[in-house]
């Protein structure tokens, strides 16, 4: 007998064909229970290789032995005549044939179930903008559209006994993005998108989608006594596979883990098959300090900065300094206290000796090293938020920009500044930009959406805005924003009411000027008064206005016609105006709240012709509050009956960029006393 013939006698095809398709089915059901069990991505590959490793021991049992009825004996030990291959070779057949219609039915079912799931997203949406759910970066970016070499470096595990090594953990995760965004061969999503997927149930494929990637990488860091180990791998989202790993076990020195993290770049390199320049190669590997103490610091002062609340900001400012205490060459450090006394003159306060602080800092960094990107970003910022001076602003962060292409940060910031120097579409394309490298942050979402309400580009500005809520449905940022959008588009006082409820105990001023004015134009003078009246004082000084709260009040009881009152209440702002001026001088913000309180109280139309044009002239040069001004300069003339020089400014606002539209105009009880003049009435219907 041939041998082809005696492995058919033996079922030894028969054997391998069930086998082949019972893997298969086991793959699927695999796959079925990986996301319902969120197994690791790992789990479905090692089944599958342990089936393939069983494939050749299940062909030569076949060969060897034969099921009896008295049980497996060898074959050669069963004579011919008693061999019962032909009824086991029937099972098989009816094995295979169930087997076969099994999987042709998982095949259709899975076909109708795709094409029906197709089919509910490409209905129709009904739902509110509110409700749109985060899945492209961007409107103009489809989910599709994925670069190669993208990664989503997930938060590292601590692997380390004690379990406040987060910081430590979190530190070389932080560090490790910073590398690789200076490297133009990677898409790197930045640290606050892949934050949230810290203890995630969501799959890498999800997960990738989501981050719009094509590839993730995991890893754990653990920190015993003097050495440290770092394990990472890569893999392809898309078809869970392993594109490299490798465990890094080295004494704890800043000079290991910053060779561990240029080993770690040049790695991923070869896996996507880039290539790394050697500057790229040399600035990676780079450590900023050789004292492991001061290092450790500083991953504690940037876990304090990256949540920049009052007393977070003091807390690592106290922290870089003992960093540098131990290492006064440490030039990161430097930067980092210089940003922190930046945060506190712009957020907290406007006083220049925070803003001296930061220079002094720079100073020192710039000192130990003229020319890296940490320090062109933060002389960005500080050119921009010290000095409103845009043009060395974005010199800056174009430089920082060229040395680090894929930091989020740099490309917001030059969207901020481009905007206030009225660079619209440079603002535009930064954001996005930004936006594609940290897709899951939702005050950059907001801002984009601010961007494009200031354009007038309304559906736009409601698609971004949508993304910032559902990011964080319950933040007031989003929420103001939504509001300002709608009464700007379609004067939706209902949807502004609803979502600016609250606010009036916010400590953030943008979102209590919008519950201010929401209540205003809806006529709801009495809850407006009250806020108003109520208002804190850190919220009466802002780096942009000054509104006190007997301004605010003056405002309201002038709209509700309570003349007496409302002049009794701009006096008294006026009084407090006088006694600022002698502490902050002929500040342009001062004139401006002078000038409103003066038309309240009736002033001469000369005087206030002549206070409006005093603020104009000194303002500060900036694109994006010049509109905002000019809107506060229309109200005041609007508010003194003064209807040609209140058309002549809304003139200048009503077409874009401004945050002004016809909308607003109308809904705004500061021109009531002008709502019947011819020239007023005309320009409304001109921009109807």
């Amino acid at each position: 007998m041939s041998f082809i013939k005696e492995l058919k006698r033996r079922n030894v095809f028969k054997v391998a064909i069930a086998y082949a398709v019972t893997v298969w089915i086991l793959l699927q059901l695999t796959e079925v229970l990986t996301e319902i069990l969120a197994l690791p991505v790992w789990a479905p590959k090692l089944i599958f290789l342990i089936l393939i490793v069983g494939f050749f021991p299940a062909l030569i049992l076949a060969w060897a032995f034969e099921l009896t009825p008295e049980g497996v004996k060898l074959e050669k030990d069963v004579p011919e005549k008693e061999s019962i291959t032909r009824k086991t070779g029937r099972k098989l057949d009816y094995a295979i044939i169930i087997s076969l219609g099994l999987s042709l039915g998982y095949f259709i079912w899975e076909s109708r179930f795709e094409q029906k799931t197709a089919e509910i997203g490409s209905a129709p949406a009904t739902a509110p903008v509110t409700e749109v759910v985060i899945e492209d970066p961007l409107p103009n970016y489809p989910v599709g559209d994925v670069d190669r070499n993208s990664i989503a470096v997930l938060p590292f595990a601590n692997r380390s006994a004690d379990a406040g090594d987060i910081y430590f953990t979190d530190g070389i995760h932080d560090d490790l993005l910073t590398q690789l965004s200076r490297i133009d061969a990677f898409s790197v999503i930045s640290r606050t998108s892949v934050m949230e997927y810290r203890d995630t149930t969501k799959n890498l494929r999800e997960i990738a989608r989501e981050l719009n990637v094509a590839n993730v990488m995991e890893g754990s860091v653990q920190r015993a006594g003097k050495r440290v180990r770092i394990n990472v791998q890569l893999i392809d989202a898309a078809t869970d596979e392993h594109l490299w790993a490798d465990i890094y076990d080295r004494e704890l020195t800043t000079s290991n883990l910053f060779e561990i993290q240029s080993e770690i770049a040049q790695a991923i390199a070869g896996a996507l098959e880039a290539t790394l320049t050697d500057s790229e190669i040399a600035v990676v590997a780079n450590a900023p300090t050789d004292n492991v103490e001061a290092y450790d610091l500083y991953l504690q002062a940037r876990r304090f900065a990256l949540n920049d609340s009052a007393n977070n900001v003091q807390t690592a400012i106290a922290l870089f300094k003992e960093t540098l205490a131990l290492d006064p060459e440490f030039k990161l450090a430097w930067v980092g206290l210089a940003e922190e006394h930046l945060t506190n003159y712009w957020v907290y306060g406007g006083d220049p000796v925070n803003r001296d602080l930061a220079l002094d800092a720079i100073e020192h960094a710039r000192r130990i090293d003229s020319s890296f990107a940490e320090l062109y970003l933060l002389e960005g910022v500080y050119w921009y938020w010290g000095h409103l001076d845009y043009d060395r602003a974005l010199y800056n962060l174009e430089k920082a920009i060229n040395m680090m292409p894929g930091n989020d940060e740099a490309h917001m910031w030059r969207g901020y500044v481009s905007r206030r120097a009225g660079l619209w579409d440079q603002a535009v394309e930064s954001m996005q930009q930004s936006l594609k490298l940290n897709p899951r942050v939702h005050f950059n979402w907001h801002e984009y959406a601010i961007t494009l309400m200031y354009l007038h580009r309304f559906e736009d500005a409601n698609n971004a805005v949508a993304k910032a809520r559902a990011l964080d449905p319950d933040n007031f940022w989003g929420k103001g924003t939504q509001a300002r959008i709608g009464l700007q588009q379609s004067g939706d006082l209902d949807t502004a009411m609803q979502l600016t409820i609250g606010a009036q105990h916010t400590d953030e001023f943008g979102f209590f000027e919008a519950y201010m004015l929401v209540r205003i134009f809806a006529d709801r003078f009495d809850e407006a008064l009250e806020a108003g009246r109520n208002i804190s004082d850190e919220l009466e000084i802002q780096l942009n206005s000054i509104i006190l709260r007997e301004d605010w009040a003056a405002q309201v009881l002038h709209f509700m016609g309570r003349e007496d009152e409302a002049r009794q209440a701009a006096g008294a702002a006026l009084f407090r105006l006088k006694r600022l001026r002698t502490e902050m001088g002929e500040d342009f913000r001062i004139v401006l709240a002078e000038a409103r309180v003066s038309a309240i109280l009736g002033a001469d139309p000369e005087k206030l012709r002549m206070l409006v044009q005093k603020a104009m002239a000194n303002q500060p040069a900036d694109d994006l509050a010049a509109f905002e001004y000019r809107l506060k300069y229309a109200r005041i003339f609007g508010i003194a009956d003064m209807a040609s020089e209140a058309v002549e400014i809304l003139e200048t606002i009503l077409i874009p960029p401004s945050d002004t539209s016809i909308n607003t105009v109308a809904l705004d009880p500061a021109f009531d006393g002008i709502s019947d003049n011819p020239e007023f009435l005309t320009m409304l219907e001109r921009y109807r």
